[in-house]
């Protein structure tokens, strides 16, 4: 019965929704290790946990795909560039009264390199 399970179920999985499943994922985890090797991190989004790359005093999510951010890159070109500086763009909600308000930072990731440098913990 076994074999016959398997092939009934081959038979309803659809297997163009499946490569893109997969290539989705390859997607995901090559940016993973791009974001790994460009920070001296290591990548441990193979565990499953919430974090896909760990540097010494970092823990990252990394996030690749079709829904760029392009309004929130758009305010963060707009600041001028200078050496001495990082750009940022803080973004936060209106939660209304007696919420706690959420905000998040946002930085271009090669501009961070070359501001940073080496994000290993110092020792």
């Amino acid at each position: 019965m076994g074999y016959f399970k398997d092939e009934a179920i081959k038979q309803m999985i659809d297997p163009a929704k499946s490569r893109r499943g997969k290539n989705a994922r390859n997607r995901g985890n090559a940016y993973e290790r791009e974001v790994a090797k460009r920070l001296n991190g290591q990548r441990i989004g193979w565990a499953g946990g919430p974090s896909d790359v760990s540097t010494g005093i970092y823990d990252i999510q990394c996030k690749v795909g079709g829904s760029y951010p392009e309004r929130i890159d758009g305010w963060l070109r707009k600041i001028p560039f200078r050496f001495e500086k990082l750009r940022g763009v803080v973004i936060g909600d209106s939660p209304g009264a007696g919420g706690k308000r959420r905000s998040v930072i946002v930085f271009d990731l090669d501009e961070f390199i070359d501001f940073h440098g080496n994000t290993e913990a110092p020792e």
